[in-house]
């Protein structure tokens, strides 16, 4: 019988590398890379005070069993890869998030490993920081023929410069003022990471990317509180459930405006978004005289209240948000008001750009000077009264060691001299005549050179016996509403009838202190004492 033989065969090893190389890929093949499918919905939160964006994309990612790959890119965004967070929104019992990596070398793509168990579709949802995207207010309002009210209409215009479109977004606004470490365009802009998955790397930066998740969560979670985007349904996406409206609520710090309803904020081209539209705004006339402006014209102005509407009974409408005032802060902005005429035709008539607009606040549009309302002042006497020589006493240079006969003392030298006090006091009349058809109101401010202490009624001022200067202003005679503005200027109002001659009479006292030339004047070393705290 013949027998066998067994023979050695070598295989090179380059052929036995190229036999496992496509062994891995086959294996490999098993797990696809997809590339993230668009978004169905979309969620822009943007603050006024920084340039910064939280983004929210609701998607529908298609899975089969085993390993997915999803790659997520931003090429030529200003997104902020750090702050990227990925949740599966349904079946958390059927899919699983294994880890996130970047590829080594991209700082435009990241990749989602995730295990599924089933084939089909799930919600998932991407948030992340973004810069680029920035809004302003603007209000244009529209006065009837009466002036007596006024309809209101509020814009939101939104700069996308983010590099990225967003098709499908709701809008929140956030008025007020967040501190971050870093820009979020500077983190945008960071060189790329390393390709080892986030749970392996961040050594120094772990602490950043910490910081940021948590601002992500902390800022959603708190706005979440105010303003639900509405129901999830089974797919995991939010259904709106009112009609179009704005809603506004307070965060403590923050004020949050969402305007609902979905709109595409592209790239490179503003957005115009109605926040508000009131009609009927009661309007106050105000006619005004300063001596900042001068003094001798009165100026118009257009005045409303950001107070919630009432009807003729003092009660408050029931309306919805968009459609009252009062409800919340208006933003920094600019106002343009327009009068109406009898053909509906319409006159720019005044704009103002405005701050921060508090609840309760007031908005005032300066219309320009009216020469209908005239004002003549006179003064009418002049008195000079209560002559007084008084010594005062000052030190000159820095105390210093003498010699004496009484030995070694601490002296200082110090100047006497004597000043003159009086007191001169000027009588005013001022004389109002308004040549309007109607009953208007009107408040006049008067500077005095020297600190305004107003006189209360029937009784003078408590430091009156004081030794102390000052402009003691004697408006017993109005009869309506008298304020003290700021140190040099008192504000008084009046209500003027048509044609009427309108007549103001008041006294101003000016405490004339310690005044020159020095009298008297001699010098003498004393002990020095220091002062009492």
């Amino acid at each position: 019988m013949e027998s066998c033989r067994c023979r050695e065969i070598r295989v090179p090893w380059a052929t036995l590398l190229l036999v496992l190389l496509a062994a891995v890929a086959t294996a490999a093949a098993d797990v696809d890379l997809v590339t993230i499918p668009r978004r169905e919905q979309t969620q822009l939160t943007i603050y006024n005070s920084e340039d910064i964006t939280m983004v929210r994309e609701h998607r529908l990612l298609t899975v089969k069993k085993g390993i997915n790959r999803i790659q997520f890119s931003w090429a030529n965004t200003l997104i902020d890869r750090t702050s990227i967070d990925f949740r599966i929104l349904d079946r958390p019992d059927q899919a699983d998030l294994i880890d996130t990596t970047f590829p080594a070398g991209r700082t435009d793509a990241l990749q989602w490993n995730i295990d599924s168990r089933i084939d089909g579709k799930i919600a998932v949802e991407i948030r992340y920081f973004t810069s680029g995207i920035t809004w302003t207010a603007d209000y244009v309002g529209i006065a009837n023929q009466a002036e007596t009210e006024a309809d209101l209409t509020g814009y939101v215009r939104v700069y996308n410069n983010s590099g990225e479109d967003y098709e499908n977004a709701q809008v929140r606004l956030v008025v007020g003022t967040i501190n971050l470490v870093e820009r979020i365009v500077d983190l945008a802009r960071r060189p790329p990471p390393d390709s080892r998955p986030l749970n392996e790397r961040y050594s120094g930066r772990r602490e950043q990317l910490e910081h940021l998740q948590m601002k992500l969560s902390e800022t959603e979670a708190t706005l979440d509180q105010a303003a639900a985007l509405g129901s999830v349904a089974k797919d995991g996406l939010v259904r709106p459930e009112k009609p179009r409206d704005v809603e506004k609520k307070g965060l403590s710090e923050y004020f949050l405006f969402t305007i609902e309803g979905r709109e595409t904020i592209p790239h490179g081209r503003p957005k115009r978004l109605v926040c508000m539209d009131v009609e009927d705004v009661p309007l106050d006339v105000i006619y005004k005289l300063t001596d900042r402006k001068g003094g001798t014209q009165f100026t118009k102005y257009y005045r409303f209240k950001n107070i919630k509407l009432t009807d003729e009974q003092g009660n408050e409408k029931d309306l919805p948000g968009m459609a009252n005032l009062g409800v919340s802060p208006l933003p920094d902005g600019n106002v343009r008001l327009f009068s109406e005429y009898e053909n509906k035709d319409l006159a720019y008539v005044g704009g103002t750009k405005t701050k921060y607009v508090p609840i309760g606040d007031r908005v005032e549009v300066e219309l320009g000077f009216d020469p209908d309302i005239t004002l003549t002042r006179r003064l009418m006497d002049q008195r000079i009264t209560n002559i007084v020589a008084r010594e005062y006493k000052r030190m000159v240079g820095k105390p210093r060691w003498v010699e004496t006969d009484r030995g070694r003392q601490y002296l200082a030298l110090y100047e006497y001299y004597t000043l003159i006090d009086y007191d001169e006091t000027f009588y005013y009349e001022t004389e109002v005549v308004s040549g309007k058809g109607t009953p208007v109101k009107a408040d006049v401010e008067r500077r005095f050179n020297a600190n305004v202490i107003l006189w209360a009624p029937g009784a003078r001022p408590d430091d009156w016996d004081a030794d102390k200067a000052g402009a003691y202003v004697d408006l017993h005679d109005v009869e309506s509403r008298v304020e003290r503005v700021d140190q040099n200027h008192v504000k008084y109002f009046l209500n003027l009838l048509p044609g009427k001659r309108h007549v103001v009479t008041y006294r101003v006292t000016y405490k004339r202190r310690k005044v020159g030339p020095k009298l008297h004047t001699h010098r003498q070393d004393e002990p020095y004492k220091e002062p009492n705290p």
